[in-house]
């Protein structure tokens, strides 16, 4: 499963990024450390070479609450100034957000070694797709919960981890921006527990 992500690829045609989260503190070799940059542009960057996320490297509020590396209070007033959104509205919005609450030291993104979630901007007709292979492999609908809010980092990276399930999102302002997401996309994360949905023999 070390290359999930060249296997979802070649799949769906479309690059996908494998997504590490680590506990302990870790020198992951050939890995770049960025500095000031957004969670979602970070997702850009590493396809092109591995890269490595801590407290010091994200530049987002969001991101930097989801992840656990940011008090509630701090984020609601960065949140308020930014969307506009009454102080009950935010509450009631972050109350259904998930976030770390257990230490986390850095993210791999891209990494070597299997990775705990792969993320993908992928076109509908190749989301419906997707859809399909889970409802063969499930025999379920798939539930998504959609935010405009930390939509990358909380609803895609955290949530497809905490929840275990695939999830879906339609980024954020800031996110498309970042991520230089097309007009026709949006965002998929899939879970570990959900890569067999590509099979490594047949590719389907």
């Amino acid at each position: 499963m070390n290359n999930i992500h060249h296997l979802f690829s070649n799949r769906f045609r479309t690059q996908w990024v494998k997504i590490k989260f680590y506990t302990d503190k870790t020198d992951v070799k050939g890995a770049k450390r960025l500095k000031n940059v957004p969670f979602c542009e970070a997702t850009k960057q590493a396809i092109l070479h591995p890269v490595i996320l801590d407290r010091e490297s994200i530049n987002c509020p969001g991101a930097q609450y989801a992840f656990g590396w940011q008090d509630k209070k701090r984020f609601l007033e960065y949140c308020r100034e930014k969307t506009q959104l009454s102080e009950s509205a935010a509450e009631t919005i972050l109350q259904k957000m998930l976030r770390f609450e257990n230490t986390l030291e850095c993210i791999g993104l891209n990494t070597e070694g299997e990775p705990d979630i792969i993320m993908s901007s992928m076109m509908p007709k190749e989301m419906m797709t997707l859809i399909e292979l889970f409802h063969r492999k499930e025999g379920q609908i798939l539930d998504v919960s959609l935010s405009s809010m930390m939509s990358i980092c909380g609803g895609i990276a955290v949530r497809t981890f905490l929840e275990n399930r695939i999830t879906l999102s339609f980024g954020c302002m800031d996110s498309r921006a970042y991520a230089q997401m097309g007009r026709d996309r949006l965002v998929v994360g899939v879970p570990k527990d959900q890569f067999d949905l590509v099979s490594p023999d047949t590719g389907k």
